[in-house]
């Protein structure tokens, strides 16, 4: 029987995120799933690494989704479907959408982050949150159908725009439906190695994806992206993987926020204005800033277990320490993928085992 701090009762995680499914497992195994309660909007949890491989038609719905339900069922921990819709951490009390409330002893929040577009835009499809992208990818099968979808931007020239990029391109081959990639930067992934930047923008070449750089969209109407300098680019529909935003609500609850509205937390993960909160993910603002990706999250999914259960047996806690350099698989759609890391990157197909490796590894520890 697990042993448990008086003062901490029960414990709340928020969100089905990469680093919540490390919590469950883990904790769970431990014995003090009993006391764990899991809220999340959906049952099915998707794995971000494995999006690319699921637009391109190389994975199934199943083949990158969590089910929560299961693995909570399994580890002992109660699932609640539904979401937050504030948090008072005064009164330790979560409201959810449900109209039920919540109180904690300890909370964690992992509840990804929200589409962050240019100012005044509201149409087209978002990416994220990625849990609801099958149904919004639904939307641009019935356009191909039905011939109202001859041009497609991605707007959004880091990783995961290129990557979309790409798996679009083969979902839609054969249909005679042009991708652009759109962007502000002068080249695609400017946050990665020149390497990674030339095969790129080779294989964009090669595979027929119109590249726009420095075009830097201000808006999306009648049809046509205008960029800031006044050029315009005619698409049917434009598909967003642009910086993340945090969820609104979190303004609401006197946590400690950085200037996008992150929660801010020290080392160990723990809020910096209330140590009985716990924030990991794209939610997650950290001493030192890393991108909004998922190989972060999953990183400090032990730590964020570890550090509650040492919470919850009045021990200190254990720094998270992200990654100086950290490895970036980009896959290609085509079976092969490239590998940037330490400023080189190669292309092949055993680099898209690997990642295809990696991936399916994850997965089955939540199985």
């Amino acid at each position: 029987m697990a042993e448990t701090s008086a003062r901490t009762g029960p414990v709340v995680l928020l969100g089905g995120g990469h680093a919540h499914v490390e919590v469950v497992r883990r904790l769970g195994e431990l014995g003090f799933g009993a006391q764990i309660t899991l809220v999340s909007p959906s049952r099915h949890a998707p794995y971000s690494g494995m999006l690319p491989g699921h637009i391109s038609g190389e994975y199934s719905f199943d083949d990158f989704h969590i089910d929560l339900a299961a693995l909570c069922k399994s580890a002992g921990v109660t699932f609640l479907e539904t979401s937050a819709t504030g948090i008072d951490p005064e009164r330790r009390v979560v409201s959810l959408a449900s109209g039920e409330s919540l109180g904690y002893g300890l909370l964690s929040i992992d509840i990804g982050s929200t589409p962050s577009l240019p100012e005044g835009i509201s149409t087209g499809i978002s990416v994220k949150p990625i849990a609801r992208f099958a149904d919004r990818l639904a939307r641009l099968d019935a356009l191909a159908r039905e011939g109202r979808l001859s041009t497609l931007a991605v707007v959004g020239q880091g990783v995961a725009g290129v990557e979309v990029a790409f798996a679009l391109k083969r979902r839609l081959q054969g249909r005679g439906i042009g991708v652009s990639l759109v962007g502000r930067a002068a080249e695609p992934v400017p946050e990665r190695s020149r390497w990674s930047r030339r095969l790129l923008e080779r294989e964009m070449r090669k595979t027929g994806i119109a590249h726009h750089p420095a075009f830097d969209v201000v808006a999306f109407r009648d049809g046509e992206l205008v960029s800031r300098d006044g050029r315009r680019l005619s698409v049917d529909e434009v598909v967003w993987t642009t910086s993340s935003g945090a969820p609104a609500f979190l303004r609401e609850t006197g946590l400690q926020l950085d200037e996008k509205g992150f929660i801010r937390v020290d080392e160990t993960l723990r809020s910096l204005s209330h140590p009985q909160i716990f924030a990991a993910g794209d939610v997650a603002s950290l001493p030192s800033p890393r991108p909004k990706a998922g190989v972060f999250a999953v990183r400090q999914g032990p730590v964020l277990a570890e550090n509650i259960h040492r919470s919850l047996v009045d021990k200190s806690l254990a720094p998270y320490r992200p990654q100086t350099f950290w490895l970036v698989l980009i896959s290609l759609a085509d079976g092969r993928a490239i590998a940037d890391k330490w400023g080189f990157a190669i292309l092949g197909r055993c680099v898209a085992l690997w990642k295809h490796r990696i991936d399916s590894r994850f997965m089955q520890r939540y199985r």
